[in-house]
């Protein structure tokens, strides 16, 4: 089959990536997802898995190798670097801070966590890059197709049981992403249903198992997909645009959220009087986000984004390439 072509942004996938977003930076929050660890399964059942299988989607096997290695470098590049500002910091402050992950170990330590076993959001690049190499060396130099996405599983496979930040229960997200552009599905459309949210709701209260490595995992993501894709023409405009320019920034809130995030605990103590943690949560998030738009103009007007990413990372408020 002919690879369908991307010429222009897909605003319902801007949605999607948007409230995924979101919804990453809000579980991540420590004091919210304890205070719901029920919702905090369900949300990480699909809110990553949603943004792996939009990214093998979006990506194409195309593209010419001098085009696919700047993509891999604005992957590759930011990992490592905020990789290392990350581990390092927690090093150094995660005790006096609190943070769920630590590091204290030396340079073949450090070494060995980007190369294996990445921490925070982080592991998102991580995954991201391994896959989509994989996939492009095999289907551009030895296979096409479905046989060169099936060999392309397998490899990767193999890979998740040597690399531990490398996970099989991520990688299907990706293999089911390339799936849908090699069937030349136009996934905004195909999989928008005025029923999804039932189906959402009807699997959250029926399933035993609800983790991203599950058929549960794969139907809750499907259906959330299905869901926000349905939801464009159901909520006003004004709400579209804004989420789906928060979509469009997504990469530059994935680098610099696990930088504020660890921060928020110090305000916590004002916010006692709401034993249910939401407002909290809510001026946590509105903070983080605005922190990391704020972060990816300053890095933008630095030029710091084209040394470390090859391009700018902020997106305008418009709808533009």
């Amino acid at each position: 089959m002919s690879e369908i072509k991307k010429t222009e942004r897909i605003q319902e996938i801007d949605m999607a990536k948007g409230i995924c977003i979101i919804l990453m930076v809000a579980f991540h929050l420590g004091l919210f997802s304890a205070k719901y660890p029920y919702t905090t399964q369900i949300v990480y059942a699909f809110h990553m898995s949603g943004f792996l299988l939009i990214s093998g989607y979006l990506f194409s096997v195309n593209k010419e190798p001098q085009k696919f290695l700047k993509g891999i470098y604005g992957i590759v590049v930011p990992y490592v670097v905020f990789e290392i500002v990350y581990l390092l910091g927690i090093g150094v402050l995660g005790k006096f801070i609190g943070a769920s992950n630590s590091f204290d170990g030396g340079m073949l330590a450090l070494l060995s966590k980007i190369a294996f076993s990445p921490s925070g959001t982080y592991w998102y690049l991580h995954t991201m890059a391994i896959c989509l190499m994989v996939y492009y060396m095999v289907n551009r130099y030895v296979i096409e197709g479905l046989s060169g996405i099936l060999l392309s599983s397998v490899i990767l496979y193999a890979l998740s049981v040597v690399i531990s930040g490398l996970r099989w229960e991520n990688i299907i997200y990706f293999i089911i992403g390339f799936l849908f552009r090699y069937a030349n599905w136009e996934i905004n459309e195909k999989l928008k249903s005025s029923v999804s949210l039932l189906c959402f709701v009807l699997i959250c209260v029926f399933a035993n198992d609800i983790s991203r490595g599950s058929i549960v995992g794969i139907g809750l993501t499907l259906t959330c997909l299905a869901f926000i894709f349905d939801l464009k023409e159901r909520i006003p405009e004004r709400i579209t645009d804004f989420v789906s320019y928060i979509g469009r920034n997504s990469l530059a809130i994935v680098l610099f959220s696990p930088l504020f995030t660890v921060a928020t605990k110090f305000y916590a103590p004002f916010f006692a009087f709401d034993d249910s943690a939401i407002l909290w949560t809510i001026f946590s998030l509105l903070l983080i986000v605005s922190l990391c738009l704020f972060c990816a103009k300053m890095f933008d007007i630095l030029s710091l984004s084209r040394i470390i990413v090859g391009k700018n990372i902020y997106k305008d408020y418009r709808l533009v390439d």
